[in-house]
């Protein structure tokens, strides 16, 4: 099996292979911000609360990735969370739904 890694803030995640069940737990939360986003069209990224991205975020990587260690209680929320490196697993794991 192709194990693909990354490392997030210094930290190593090992992405999970993609499953239909993992891709329906991907799109409720996806739901849950459109959601969110239609309820506050004048909100930019930056007016979302720190504390909602952070958990969007953190239930998108327990879906998407494994963790070589546990991570900080504040590792979702800092300033200096790598969201781009979610963004690329979550852009690969769709990627690997196309398999028939």
């Amino acid at each position: 099996m192709i194990q693909e890694t990354i490392k997030v803030n210094g930290i190593k995640m090992t992405l999970k292979p993609y499953s239909e069940k993992r891709m329906k737990e991907l799109n409720s939360i996806n739901a849950e911000i459109t959601e969110w986003v239609n309820n506050h069209l004048d909100a930019t990224i930056d007016q979302v609360p720190v504390e909602l991205k952070g958990e969007w975020w953190k239930r998108k990587a327990s879906i998407l990735w494994d963790s070589e260690k546990p991570l900080p209680d504040d590792f979702f929320t800092s300033d200096e969370f790598e969201s781009s490196l979610l963004k690329d697993s979550e852009d690969f794991f769709t990627v690997r739904r196309l398999y028939l």
